[in-house]
């Protein structure tokens, strides 16, 4: 599934026209986005430059996931409770796993299903992005600057993630975050 938003634009904050109008002729001059830094950052969204997009992600891109953890790890990574006879009894009905199974791999397949779905860098991208006012729905490309929200890539693919649509597109989003009042900067991923 594929969904387009654009960006609200006017009010009284720093996404006006005037900032669309200035951040257009600097994208065009210097072939890079407008960022401007927030006040506070406490998180950064970064840009990938895929050849077919700019890819947004939360966390270092990498084409393949990392192994997967002991099932006591990830469960700590996810403060997911897990030490009592009732706590056991829940993740026995979420994973089918039991206590004497916790330092076992997490099942290779429910690893890569979390991976793209919640816990990959461009899964966690796109569950930031998905829930904001960003602006509207766009019914095609050519509504100018936009993110494409994508979910799966064929048939059987769980995989999430946002591209967006050129570094105007990039600059706007900053805008956006900062308009809401959101600690978060985009900067090109290394």
């Amino acid at each position: 599934m594929l969904s387009r938003r654009g960006f609200l634009i006017g009010g009284a904050g720093l996404l006006t026209a005037t900032f669309v109008k200035d951040a257009r002729s600097f994208v065009s001059r210097t072939h890079q986005p407008l960022l401007v830094n927030p006040a506070e950052v406490l998180q950064t969204l970064s840009w990938y430059d895929t050849g077919n997009g700019l890819l947004l992600t939360i966390g270092k891109y990498e084409l393949e996931p990392p192994p997967p953890p002991t099932w006591r790890e990830f469960f700590v990574s996810e403060g997911t409770p897990h030490t009592t006879d009732e706590e056991a009894g829940d993740i026995w009905k979420d994973h089918a796993i039991w206590p004497e199974d916790y330092d076992d791999p997490v099942d290779e397949r429910y690893w890569l299903d979390w991976v793209d779905l919640e816990g990959g860098p461009c899964a966690k991208a796109y569950g930031l992005l998905d829930v904001l006012n960003l602006g509207p729905s766009l019914e095609s490309a050519r509504g100018g600057a936009h993110l494409v929200f994508q979910e799966g890539g064929y048939p059987g693919d769980n995989s999430r993630w946002v591209e967006a649509s050129g570094k105007l597109a990039l600059s706007l989003l900053q805008a956006r975050l900062i308009d809401l009042k959101l600690p978060i900067r985009i900067a090109e991923g290394r």
